[in-house]
């Protein structure tokens, strides 16, 4: 591979306002020019030749070199004293990092990427963001990533000075990403190796406990019995006799083995494969920008129902409260946007909203498909579901011709581990769903959804593409609850499985959905006294469709609300 160098003679100054030089150390510039590359300008030293060049800016030892700008010449032997300039992109690591920092000293690596302060080239003072993207991930296809992670407008991809734009962490160049504190390193873990095997060591800080400070955290374990019994494994493990007494700075030992993949070392092949995935989905954003989400078909699917309760406690059943939100989320999309608004579930002839903080039982609901199915069996009740709603998505695609105009979210509420409280947000791993599914028996055979298509498929880019778009989606989501002020679960609000009983899964309703933007979302956690009480009130109940219907506007770009006036005729 040849290393493409622009010689430029004593590398003049740029005319001010065209472009952007700063010095470096042993007699290196770095440059951004008016076209917006970036340059690191470099002279060779006595007796250095191009493989020995090459190696000390790069890393790598080429070949030959090209001599770019010098009539496409090439050479075998650099002048000493001849200026060159060598493109960003083949920089070494290190190297693109001290040339990037320079040219833009408010830079700053942060928890969920890199920070980048924009600081304009040209006239305009602006920089576009593919340019940006091609500097900081090494692709400038990631603009449109870029764009949707910060809310940015959607028609105009320049970006004025000043701007501060985050690129997430999963795109980030190693130069970049490297720089950013391990997810771990917020909580300091060191790792080590005894005759039981390798683990990571954690010292609890003061006021933690060890199953919501270690095991929650750093094993994605939510669930009650989980927690507990992995709190006795770890407590076992390292030593520790009474878990409600354990001192300041005690080094808590957790096995490889339960850790989450992003909390093991850097460069362990779980940890490795895992970022992967995250880079691959990331190239995946939603490109379509709906004022009023005109033309945007929203799938509304309550949990459970009929004979299926969901998470019970006492007499809060999980159907009943999340059917009421799903009622309020579709009243006000139908009053307040354009978007044609599908609910998979009914409960009794109409849909209707409970008039009262506490909601009475009920076991009438039925999954809406043709004929309707009155849920008698959860399990039939759950693959009735994505069957409609890939039904639904279908003759959506046929009418809008874009299948990024279909959303599809399955409300519910959780019950775990006492100690956790807020909303939660559940996607599909690319990795855990099937290649192709279907079901078979009378029941499903019966429905009309079942016929039109009793077999579905998924080719792997189709999946990577549902895992980007539902991150998307859920992070506009979980961003929606944080802006109302409702709670959201403290550690990673948006997961790619579920855990639980030595098990891990794509639920159903997400696994075998075709529409590509989809997500599970938790709104908050039964088993929790504040959040069993809150979900027992109309007000929060609202306040949950408000954050849901805010979400949904993020996510196509913040459309425009019809005019409050207009949602009194639709009440």
């Amino acid at each position: 591979m040849a290393l493409w160098l622009g010689a430029a003679l004593a590398a003049p100054a740029l005319a001010a306002g065209a472009g952007v030089r700063a010095e470096l150390a042993d007699g290196l510039t770095a440059s951004l020019t008016e076209e917006q590359a970036i340059y690191l300008e470099a002279s060779p030293k006595n007796g250095e030749g191009m493989r020995a060049f090459s190696q000390r800016l790069t890393g790598r030892a080429q070949g030959s070199l090209q001599l770019a700008g010098a009539a496409g010449a090439s050479a075998r032997t650099l002048e000493v004293g001849q200026r060159y300039r060598i493109p960003f992109a083949v920089l070494s690591p290190e190297r693109q990092l001290k040339v990037a920092t320079t040219l833009f000293p408010d830079d700053k690596p942060q928890a969920d990427g890199w920070r980048h302060q924009v600081r304009g080239t040209g006239p305009l003072q602006r920089e576009s963001l593919w340019h940006l993207a091609e500097w900081f991930t090494g692709s400038g296809e990631n603009f449109r990533a870029i764009r949707e992670y910060n809310e940015l407008s959607g028609g105009d991809d320049d970006v004025p000075r000043g701007t501060a734009v985050v690129v997430p962490a999963e795109l980030l160049l190693p130069a970049f990403r490297g720089s950013i504190p391990a997810a771990e390193s917020s909580f300091r873990l060191d790792y080590g190796k005894d005759k039981d095997g390798e683990y990571a060591i954690y010292r609890l800080r003061t006021g933690e406990a060890l199953y919501s400070s270690v095991v929650v955290r750093f094993t994605g374990r939510i669930h009650a019995a989980d927690v507990n019994s992995l709190a006795i494994q770890i407590a076992q493990r390292s030593g520790i006799a009474d878990v409600t007494e354990i001192p300041v700075g005690y080094r808590v030992k957790i096995p490889f083995d339960l850790l989450q993949p992003e909390f093991l070392p850097q460069g362990h092949p779980l940890r490795t494969e895992y970022e992967a995935s995250l880079r691959a989905s990331a190239r995946y954003s939603n490109h379509v920008r709906a004022l009023g989400l005109e033309n945007i078909t929203v799938i509304l699917d309550a949990g459970h129902g009929g004979k299926d309760s969901g998470a019970t406690q006492g007499e809060v059943w999980e159907s009943l409260y999340v059917y009421d939100i799903v009622m309020r989320a579709k009243r006000l999309l139908e009053g307040r946007t354009a978007a044609r608004v599908v609910a998979t579930t009914r409960d009794g002839a109409d849909f209707e909203i409970a008039d009262s903080d506490v909601i009475p039982a009920s076991r009438r609901h039925s999954v809406l498909t043709d004929p309707p199915y009155p849920i008698e069996d959860p399990t039939v009740g759950v693959h009735l579901r994505w069957y409609l709603a890939n039904s639904v998505f279908r003759k959506a695609v046929q009418q809008a011709g874009d299948p990024e105009k279909v959303v599809f979210l399955s409300i519910h509420a959780d019950s775990l581990h006492p100690s956790l409280r807020g909303a939660m947000a559940y996607i599909p791993a690319a990795a855990m769903r099937d290649d192709s599914f279907g079901k078979s028996g009378p029941v499903y055979a019966l429905r009309k959804e079942f016929q039109e298509s009793p077999r579905v498929s998924f080719p792997w880019e189709q999946r990577v593409k549902s895992e980007g778009l539902s991150r998307a989606l859920a992070k506009q989501m979980v961003a929606a609850f944080g802006t109302a002020g409702l709670a959201v679960h403290p550690d990673k609000p948006v997961r790619e499985k579920i855990i639980r009983d030595g098990r891990e899964w794509v639920p159903a309703v997400l696994r075998y959905n075709t529409v590509p933007a989809k997500m599970l979302l938790e709104v908050c956690n039964l088993n929790n006294p504040e959040d069993r009480r809150l979900l027992q009130t109309r007000a929060w109940r609202q306040k949950v469709a408000e954050a849901i219907y805010r979400g949904l506007l993020g996510y196509y770009g913040k459309g425009i609300a019809v005019p409050e006036a207009q949602i009194a005729k639709t009440r």
